[in-house]
């Protein structure tokens, strides 16, 4: 068995989802499952119009009227997103590389809108304080991606959401220190030239430097850096929002009217209580006996850092970082000024009971979302199963596709001279100068099995526990041949 085969069996036996992907579509070109994420058909309990109209206002601020308006419209004929991403500048190539091949499934719209999560700190996996660079740390192929910081390292517990803009000082200092990681032998001289460029052009234009605020400043990092991964024509313009307040307008009516899942959930005692049983102890839910986890919401504290919040009886409560008591009465009245005001955080699931669960919204999701949204969906289901007054609702919930994912997909990889692959981030694709129309063609043809494979360096110690994997594994696998069908982008 080769070392990739053998990787394979590892993820297969640790992720249900990559399991059954392989079971069927092993072989198969990534085309193949593109065309399995369309939107689901049944009709959702309520109406979409306010939610198109939510991403169209946040769209509005951050790419013009113009650009909401066509986000609105493709909405409304293909009500489906991804949603497994963070929000805040992705240099993570998984992330990256699966928002490229949401673009490229068939009939998908000029636009491809992304839902990103703006409550997580700016140290998170896709590292929004600065740029992940796949480049071996003194030529071990093994040793990346490595990080380089943008943002101060004393901000890094803040949320995306509250971080500061950054500003030319941060910039020349993340360039003096890739100058000397590059003089260290820390990065090659291709790496150290790509990320300077992004540092110089994309950061430090004076367009993005003058924005208020570091979402917005995030935004058009990004649109610079999906424009870079093309040598042409990008496939679709690329939209990215977070989630977070998305959910926190569309809560504003939905905290007030008894007719919507929201209400129902929240403010129905036992229909509450059967979901906060259900969901005890599940993944991206609530542990309540040993408060982990957050119920409902997030509470936001003084320095910007999210606060997990537990329920007792109807106040929502919580303790942030400088032991100040967060507290808010569990009504709508309570929690509506609230989240108004940003001090108040929708939950992973309060954000998907939104979005899919009550608007039918088609979520694409990771290899964490495509697990735990199921089984959110169930414990809705049977929290309202506690009354006959429920069952249209808990019917038109339980009809909500929650499998859809792209999960450890990469279909362009970087090739070092002697043959090596190893993943490649928008900071590398723009630094080999693009993907050509040929390439991005390409992409959907290269066979599932093999885009696990190029993934697999970005993601497989998520999936399987260190001590399985096998001594030198990354290495290893950057030697052999097993990604040959891979978009290869040659360079130095």
């Amino acid at each position: 068995m080769t070392l990739a085969a053998h990787l394979l069996d590892l993820a297969a036996r640790h992720s249900p989802l990559v399991r059954d992907t392989l079971r069927r579509l092993a072989d198969a070109p990534l085309a193949d499952l593109l065309a399995g994420l369309r939107p689901g058909r049944s009709r959702p309990w309520q109406d979409r119009d306010d939610l198109c109209a939510a991403v169209a206002d946040l769209t509005a601020r951050s790419y013009g009227h113009e650009v909401a308006a066509e986000v609105a419209a493709d909405l409304r004929a293909q009500p489906i997103v991804p949603t497994s991403n963070h929000f805040g500048v992705d240099t993570f190539a998984d992330s990256v590389q699966g928002t490229l091949l949401f673009a490229l499934r068939p009939g998908a719209p000029r636009t491809v809108v992304v839902l990103g999560f703006g409550s997580v700190s700016l140290n998170n996996l896709t590292y929004p304080m600065g740029l992940r660079l796949y480049d071996p740390r003194h030529g071990e192929l093994d040793a990346l991606p490595q990080r380089l910081p943008v943002q101060p390292n004393r901000d890094k517990h803040r949320t995306v959401l509250t971080a500061r803009p950054f500003d030319a000082g941060m910039i020349e200092r993340a360039q003096a220190r890739l100058a000397r990681m590059r003089r260290a032998g820390e990065v090659s001289a291709f790496c150290a030239r790509s990320a300077d460029d992004v540092l110089h052009r994309v950061y430090g234009a004076p367009e993005t430097l003058a924005l208020p605020s570091h979402g917005l400043q995030a935004t058009r990092v990004n649109t610079a850096l999906w424009r870079g991964l093309f040598q042409g024509e990008p496939p679709a313009r690329l939209v990215q929002v977070a989630i977070e307040p998305i959910c926190a307008a569309l809560l504003e009516s939905d905290l007030n009217d008894p007719g919507s899942l929201i209400h129902q959930l929240f403010f129905v005692p036992q229909v509450r209580e059967a979901l906060l049983d259900g969901l005890d102890g599940e993944r991206a839910c609530w542990e309540r006996s040993r408060s982990r986890g957050t119920v409902f919401f997030w509470g936001l504290g003084a320095e910007g850092r999210r606060v997990p919040l537990t329920l007792h009886g109807e106040l929502l409560t919580g303790v942030d970082e400088r032991g100040r008591r967060l507290e808010w009465k569990f009504s709508p009245e309570g929690l509506a000024p609230a989240l108004r005001a940003g001090l108040l955080l929708p939950s992973l699931f309060t954000c998907f009971a939104t979005l899919a669960f009550a608007r039918g919204l088609s979520c694409v999701g990771g290899y964490y979302q495509a697990t735990y949204l199921p089984v959110m969906q169930r414990g809705v289901v049977a929290a309202l199963g506690v009354g006959e007054e429920f069952r249209d609702l808990a019917g038109a919930v339980a009809q909500v596709s929650t499998g859809l994912h792209l999960a450890s997909l990469q279909a362009a990889a970087r090739s070092l001279p002697g043959g090596a692959i190893i993943p490649a981030g928008p900071v590398e694709i723009a630094g080999a100068g693009g993907l050509s129309p040929a390439d991005v063609a390409a992409l959907t043809r290269v066979p599932v099995r093999e885009a696990h494979v190029v993934a697999f360096p970005d993601v497989l110690d998520h999936l399987v526990p260190a001590g399985e994997l096998p001594p030198g594994w990354a290495a290893r696998l950057a030697l052999e041949s097993g990604a040959a069908r891979a978009v290869r982008l040659e360079t130095p």
